[in-house]
């Protein structure tokens, strides 16, 4: 009950079990909880159907219900409880007048001096007038000053190397990352075949001789073949139509061929066709008396292997450019990418129309492949060339970061593969770092004369400051440093 903060508290009885004492069942107790609860400032009420816990709240005057929901919706409260005599503490007593005595024997009497109350008060008011004076003199006055310091122009320039083979830039050593962009082109290339090869358009012809060795009538067919036998690669000829032959020996038969190959190789002279090719060669002989003749050949234009090279190397520049222009139109503004970054990442497709060596006045190459560049990003080039310029200028001085211009050179590319390099030019205003603090504690309350002699003798500025003071009669700057405000000029033009 003490931890409750109502002004109501319902106290429930449970169903007391079987041999089992109903709890708060003498008067003496409820009293107490009454007394309680009243001392709480809170009304009692009780839940329970035991009628000797009745008839008590009803002798106290705690109102009691046979239901929780009952209460809730009643209006009720208990009456006040009964509250036990309070013995009043040793030597308490009612007389006024000993109070009164009691009181009056602690007073000091107190002397008063009419003339001393004139002069204390006239002190007291003088050094309140002069309190008020110096609060006014220190925390009504307040000054503004403006300060040009010496602005130069500076200009660092870098050259930035973009690597793709790094995840994260390293602005100290100038070299940010480079992105990979692919794309697949395809490409057809023609070119003029500059070799030469002889072409055999004639076949040699002529006749030859077939003797009988047998006694056996002998039949050549047309297309039997003869060969020469003294030559390192025998030349073969071919009989262009039957032949028969009686059965005697010795007999002879003339039998017209034609080489079995174009060209001038097959022109032979006369008893060098002395081989018969096949089962006849036994039965037969056969040679020439005659020279075979007629075989020619014509120089027409081939394929040599610096032609394939060639047309390789030209497709594969095309495709470069093909696939660096399909990328470049793209890529938003802030990036860049050069030409000679553009390469062959891998070839999904190539095709030679004519082998080395084959007639043709064309050589056709095609091609598929996969165009790789390298991609700067411009904001990474130019913070490169901001963290030169600062590192140039030192720390005693400022930039001004709303002058910086930036300008670059075209990608080249270096030694590394892949890697590309840009020259960034960086261009910005800068003046001396102008510590605020020391400005205020350099003027503290001088003269406006002398704190103009003192901030043009201290700092770097470029013209004679501006001060302004309120109330101008006062002409010092104000001792308390934060009623001065400083403003520093900011340049009002930028590099070209």
């Amino acid at each position: 009950m003490g931890q409750v903060q109502v002004d109501r508290v319902l106290l429930v009885w449970p169903e007391p079990r079987r041999s089992q004492n109903i709890p708060l069942a003498r008067r003496l107790d409820l009293l107490l909880v009454h007394r309680h609860a009243t001392r709480l400032g809170a009304h009692l009420g009780v839940v329970t159907d035991h009628e000797q816990i009745i008839e008590h709240a009803g002798a106290l005057g705690i109102p009691v219900f046979d239901s929780v929901n009952t209460a809730h919706v009643s209006l009720w409260r208990s009456r006040t409880s009964l509250r036990p005599a309070i013995t009043k503490p040793p030597g308490h007593t009612k007389s006024l007048k000993l109070a009164k005595h009691h009181l009056d024997s602690r007073r000091k009497p107190r002397v008063s001096n009419p003339k001393f109350d004139v002069v204390k008060g006239g002190i007291y008011t003088a050094i309140g007038m002069l309190s008020i004076g110096t609060l006014v003199l220190l925390a009504i006055p307040s000054a503004a000053v403006t300060l040009t310091p010496k602005y130069n122009e500076v200009q660092a320039q870098v050259n930035v190397v973009a690597d793709p083979n790094i995840n994260t830039p390293d602005y100290d050593q100038d070299i940010i990352v480079a992105t990979s962009e692919n794309t697949i082109v395809n490409g057809v290339v023609e070119i003029e075949a500059t070799g030469t090869s002889d072409l055999s358009i004639q076949y040699a012809s002529g006749a030859v001789i077939f003797t009988n060795l047998t006694f056996q009538p002998v039949t050549i067919p047309a297309g039997t073949a003869v060969s020469t036998s003294s030559r390192l690669e025998p030349v073969t000829y071919v009989t262009q139509r039957d032949a028969a032959l009686d059965g005697k020996r010795g007999l002879i038969t003339i039998v017209e061929v034609r080489a079995a190959l174009p060209g001038p190789v097959a022109n032979v002279g006369p008893s060098l066709i002395n081989r018969v090719e096949g089962p006849l060669s036994k039965q037969v002989a056969v040679t020439n008396r005659q020279a075979i003749t007629g075989g020619q050949t014509v120089t027409v234009p081939a394929v040599t292997r610096l032609d394939r090279s060639t047309a390789y190397d030209t497709l594969v520049n095309d495709l470069r450019r093909s696939g660096f222009a399909d990328i470049v139109s793209n890529l938003p503004s802030y990036q860049l990418s050069s030409i000679e970054s553009a390469e062959i990442k891998d070839v999904l497709e190539l095709t030679y129309s004519h082998a080395i060596g084959e007639h043709t006045d064309i050589l056709t190459v095609t091609m598929q492949a996969i165009v790789s560049i390298a991609v700067i990003d411009e904001q990474d080039a130019y913070r490169v060339g901001y963290k030169t310029l600062q590192n140039q200028l030192g720390s005693n001085m400022k930039l001004y970061e709303d002058t910086v211009y930036y300008s670059h050179s075209n990608t080249t590319s270096t030694n590394q593969p892949g890697e590309v390099s840009i020259q960034v030019t960086a261009k910005g205003i800068a003046a001396p770092d102008i510590t605020l603090t020391n400005v205020r504690n350099t003027i503290r309350w001088k003269p406006v004369a002398q704190a103009k002699r003192d901030l043009l003798q201290t700092f770097p500025l470029g013209k004679s400051p501006d001060i302004v003071i309120r109330p101008a009669w006062l002409n010092r700057i104000p001792w308390l440093t934060w009623r001065t405000r400083i403003t520093i000029n900011q340049p009002d033009f930028a590099t070209n």
